[in-house]
């Protein structure tokens, strides 16, 4: 079952990677375990926080939805460090107009984490599982 919704995941985020330009943006996080910066690259992804710092990490798309302006991005890192807490990432907007605010990302700690959570409807609640707010980094264009 894992092994297919793994498969399933794979090919929904290769055809989106195909079909779509890359997405880039800078966020800032704000409160004490969020404090930091989220930058997607084109080729990288940091999330800088408090508790976890995945610095200019590789990665490859997972899933990209985006139905009546509502936007769900998530990546897997294909590489590792001790100082990363997080498998995966998934970053939202909440399809407000004002594309500044509405910013929420969640890290997984693993695999299964991600796929319960999807499975559930995103509720973000595993204990290897953190969700924080962001706000757009200004100037910075998200999509």
């Amino acid at each position: 079952m894992i092994r297919r919704l793994l498969t399933l995941c794979l090919a929904v985020g290769l055809a989106a990677q195909a079909g779509e330009a890359p997405f880039t943006g800078r966020f800032l996080g704000t409160g004490r375990a969020c404090y930091g910066m989220l930058a997607v690259r084109t080729k990288t992804i940091s999330w800088l926080t408090s508790f976890s710092q995945c610095q200019a990490l590789p990665y490859e798309l997972v899933e990209r939805t985006d139905s009546s302006g509502r936007l769900r991005i998530t990546w897997r890192f294909t590489r590792s460090i001790p100082a990363c807490r997080y498998q995966l990432i998934s970053l939202t907007h909440d399809g407000g107009s004002d594309q500044d605010i509405g910013w929420n990302v969640t890290g997984y700690g693993s695999e299964q984490s991600y796929l319960a959570d999807r499975s559930a409807g995103y509720p973000a609640d595993a204990p290897d599982a953190l969700s924080c707010y962001l706000v757009r980094d200004s100037g910075k264009a998200p999509r």
